[in-house]
């Protein structure tokens, strides 16, 4: 029995997939934040596939995320992980107060060093945790007032960490505009 073609009609409508249909030749939001980060690091080995932008919330408010993981092993019981992400918190969101209250609150836990520096002349947090023997790094670099680019390392000292954030374009980064393009 061969389906009617008004059943495979809204087949098609429902799954475009099925339809043939292709991807635009260029991102739209929010995949174009991906292309403000590097698609390698040195010494670390790229994840086989990147993680779907993300929506989410936190104490600074509602954002959109995009991140690549990267991955470096040197033996059975040695692993270096880091993640970059890129996360927008929206036109009009002034992130500086909120990060600098983190950032304070964060120097006040004990095991942990905090320091401030700059990143191709944008404003940085780097947060070492060894309280656990092995070094947890977080970097922010806040690019816009209401963008920012984090790299989060486990088992990565800040040194490392920060060379690691320095290989992201934070200049396309911040140039990156929310719309189709």
């Amino acid at each position: 029995m061969r389906p009617q073609r008004w059943v495979l009609a809204a087949l098609f409508t429902v799954f475009p997939a099925f339809s043939g249909a292709v991807p635009p030749d260029k991102p739209v939001w929010p995949l174009t934040l991906r292309e403000g980060l590097p698609a390698t690091l040195p010494g670390y080995a790229p994840a086989p596939s990147d993680p779907l932008p993300e929506e989410s919330e936190n104490e600074m408010g509602p954002y959109v995320e995009v991140s690549r993981f990267f991955q470096r092993i040197e033996s059975q019981t040695s692993v270096h992980q880091f993640r970059v992400a890129i996360q927008d918190y929206g036109s009009g969101k002034d992130l500086v107060a909120a990060l600098r209250k983190a950032f304070s609150d964060a120097k006040q836990t004990g095991g942990v060093e905090a320091r401030e520096l700059e990143i191709s002349g944008r404003k940085a947090f780097v947060v070492t945790d060894r309280s656990s023997g092995r070094p947890t790094t977080l970097v922010t670099v806040l690019v816009t007032p209401s963008r920012l680019v984090l790299g989060q390392g486990a088992n990565v000292p800040g040194e490392e960490a920060v060379a690691l954030v320095k290989n992201v374009d934070l200049a396309k980064v911040a140039a990156i505009k929310k719309g189709t393009s």
